[in-house]
Formats: structure tokens, C-alpha cells, sequence
């Protein structure tokens, strides 16, 4: 197996040859024999086949499916599990350790971005491909209630800050309650304050994008000025990014809704949801949003639960929650460590099923990325990790990860095994 994958290290470097008609010879294909394919949405695949072309996946299914090309190089993992990479929408590491930004001196600040403080090259990230993890939405800290827009990128497969982002702006970020809380005097430290300071920039940025959208439809005939705190904003009416909210506790979870769904109708996600939020599940469900639940697991006030522990995932999708996702607030909890996330939410309750959907296609969907990630299908990014054996079973680990089509890990040259 060892001369397997370097064999399919060295091969996934192509070169580009010009066939004899002088058109470009089509790109090699390589062939993954799995044992089993995961493949993110639900479908498993026995004894199955993945083609990989370039950077992107041409086929899955069986062996008898899909035939392999002619002159494929052909990887037998046969024994292997094939997962698509794990993604995680609440991480602070892309910069390594908490090197993101966190600006604390105005209580909104959309002009920031994580974007210039990527490091592709940091050992956190070299950590969490490893642990099978492939692309995470970089945000900034939580100090106040907008620390500007985090950066959708993948973990490897390019050694500058163009060549790993999937997508910039990823989304917004927002905390709403609790770790912006500010004692300066000012209107930050009240609920109420927060949230006018809040809606007061929302109104700004409506307004401000209603004004672009008519001069460049030309229904008006004169230019708005260039407001450099509200040009990302734009963004977010448009429908072309999510907001992710740091928020917690019932109360806060469900003015978080009312405030981004229901008043601005805009597209947002629920991260953390913990300390009680659970109680709001329900109307998160009636409203069909994304619930990003972690780094905390269980809300342990069991004194208020009947004397029970409660798995905050499992009761989110208890209530009917179905666009569910998990994250670990790297390095809060290390970013490897995704999947144990995932284990310890079966642990407490979470179907294995909807767990790999909180790994895989759920946050890819809610990002609005599920047209490239979370998925083992025909199209998507060749964002694939071969496991020894089940993801959720802690004795296993991650043989081997390939992003883009290209591998970023192999445990028989660079051995982080968690």
C-alpha cells in the first residue's frame, strides 16, 4: 500500500501534451478502487470506482458502472473507505492558531476581512488535512458584533492565498450577544443597544444596494457614492453569501432569527446555537435554516432538563432541523479533530447518517458552495479522503487526502495519525 500512494503522489502531477492534431491532449484520469464510497449525501457505494480528471470528479459508482479509461492510473483501495473532505464553517486557524482578526475598537467593522491574514502554508492547516478536513470558512473573532468577512478555502492543494480560496467573500460574520458584550460605555453593552447598533448598519446596507441595483439597471441616472464599509454588504441582499451568526441561548438564537430571516430576509446560519438555544429549534426548523452546532456538544444545565444531559445537535434535529452542520471553533477544539466532533454527536445521539450529512453536504449547501464540495459526485471538486475503515470509529484514521486532485496528505510520508 505505501508504494500505492507514492506511486499516486508522483502521477498527479500532469503536464499538459499536445496531441497530434495540435489540440491538447485531453488530462490523464486517474482511478480510485475503493472498498466502500460514502458519498455524502446519503448513497453508498460497495466495491465502488471513483474517476478523478484534473481537479474535478468525472464518475462514482460501481465497479461494473464505471469503466475505467484506457491508460487511468489506477490506485487499488480497496480496502480503503472513500469520504468526501470534511468542511467546517466556524474555524479560526487559516492564519494559524487565532492569528485571524479581531478588531475591537468599533462594534461593526464590514470592511475587514480574514483574506490577508491567510497563511497556506501554516502547520494548523498541514494538522487538519490530516484529519480529513478540506475546506473551512476562515472568520474573524468574536469581539464584536461584525468582525468584517471570512474566506472560504480549502485546506491544501496550493501554495499561495489565490490558489487555496474557493471563494471570497465566504460570508459575514456577526456575533449577536454574549462575546461582544462591551463595557466601554458604549451602546454595546445592552442587548438592545447591540441590536440597534446591529439593524442601524442593515438598514444602511439595504438601502445602499437598492440605490447601486437601480443605476445599474438604469432606472436612475445618477451614480451613488462608493461607500467602502457597505460595498461587501451588497453581497448578502444579492443572495451570493451568507451571514454566519455567533449567537447562544434561546432568547438570543431566536431574536438572531427574527432580526436576519424574517425582518432582511437574508440568507444566514446559526452557529453555536448552545447554553439553551435548542428551545428555538423549533421555529429554526419551521423556517428551513442552517444550524451550525459546536464546539460544544451537550448542554450540561442538566439541573433545568429533567436531570438530563441533552446532545445539542440531536435535539436541534429532534426538532426538526434538517440543514444541520457541526464545527469545532478551531482551535478551540483542534481542527483535526472535525470528525470527532461527529463521533461524540452520534455519542449523544445524532444518527450516523445525518452526522457524515453535518460533515459533508449540509455545510457545503449552507454556504452556498454545494455545487463544488460536500459531495463524492460527478462535477465536484476531487476533494477526497480514504479512511482505514469507518470515519466514526476512533480507531480509524485517514490513510490519505487529496484536494483538487492532488494529495495533500499521505500517512506513509508525513504521519499525523490522531
Amino acid at each position: 500500500m505505501a508504494r500505492l500512494l507514492t506511486t499516486l503522489a508522483a502521477s498527479l502531477v500532469v503536464t499538459s501534451l499536445a496531441a497530434q492534431d495540435g489540440k491538447p491532449a485531453a488530462e490523464p484520469a486517474t482511478a480510485i478502487r475503493c472498498g466502500k464510497i460514502l458519498v455524502g449525501t446519503g448513497a453508498v457505494v460497495h466495491g465502488g470506482v471513483i474517476i478523478v480528471r484534473g481537479s474535478r470528479i468525472e464518475a462514482v459508482g460501481r465497479e461494473d458502472e464505471v469503466p475505467i479509461p484506457d491508460g487511468a492510473r489506477v490506485i487499488d483501495a480497496r480496502n480503503r473507505w472513500a469520504v468526501p473532505g470534511f468542511i467546517d464553517l466556524h474555524c479560526h486557524i487559516g492564519g494559524g492558531g487565532m492569528r485571524d482578526i479581531n478588531d475591537m475598537v468599533n462594534p461593526v467593522n464590514p470592511e475587514l476581512s480574514t483574506r490577508p491574514a491567510i497563511d497556506p502554508n501554516n502547520e494548523l492547516l498541514r494538522d487538519a488535512v490530516a484529519g480529513g478536513v478540506t475546506t473551512v470558512l476562515f472568520i474573524p473573532g468574536s469581539g464584536t458584533n461584525i468582525g468584517g468577512f471570512g474566506t472560504l478555502m480549502k485546506t491544501g492543494g496550493g501554495a499561495t492565498i489565490e490558489e487555496i480560496t474557493l471563494r471570497w467573500p465566504g460570508a459575514m460574520k456577526v456575533a449577536q450577544a454574549w462575546n461582544p458584550e462591551r463595557h466601554g460605555g458604549d451602546l454595546g453593552t445592552t442587548r438592545m443597544g447591540m441590536w440597534w447598533t446591529l439593524r442601524k448598519l442593515l438598514d444602511r446596507a439595504k438601502l445602499y444596494d437598492e440605490s447601486w441595483t437601480a443605476f445599474e439597471k438604469g432606472q436612475t441616472k445618477v451614480q451613488p457614492a462608493k461607500k467602502e464599509d457597505l460595498e461587501l454588504m451588497r453581497g448578502l441582499f444579492q443572495r451570493r453569501y451568507p451571514i454566519i451568526i455567533h449567537t447562544a441561548d434561546a432568547r438570543d438564537v431566536m431574536g438572531t432569527v427574527r432580526m436576519f430571516h424574517d425582518e432582511y430576509n437574508l440568507p444566514c446560519i446559526i452557529s453555536h446555537g448552545e447554553f439553551g438555544g435548542f428551545k428555538s429549534a423549533p421555529e429554526i426548523a419551521r423556517r428551513d435554516l442552517p444550524a451550525n452546532i459546536g464546539p460544544r456538544l451537550y448542554d450540561f444545565q442538566f439541573m433545568y432538563y429533567e436531570g438530563k444531559f441533552r446532545g445539542i445537535a440531536s435535539e436541534y434535529r429532534n426538532a426538526g432541523v434538517k440543514r444541520l452542520s457541526l464545527n469545532t471553533d478551531s482551535p478551540v477544539v483542534p481542527q483535526e479533530d472535525l470528525v470527532f466532533q461527529a463521533t461524540m454527536a452520534i455519542h449523544y445521539g445524532l444518527s450516523e447518517e445525518d452526522a457524515l450529512r453535518a460533515l459533508t453536504i449540509e455545510p457545503a449547501t449552507a454556504v452556498l458552495a454545494g455545487d463544488r464540495v460536500g459531495s463524492l459526485e460527478k462535477g465536484k471538486d476531487a476533494d477526497i479522503v480514504l479512511w482505514t475503515g469507518d470515519p466514526f470509529d476512533v480507531r480509524q484514521s485517514v490513510a490519505l487526502t487529496m484536494i483538487g486532485g492532488r494529495v495533500v496528505y499521505d500517512v506513509t510520508k508525513d504521519r499525523r495519525r490522531y
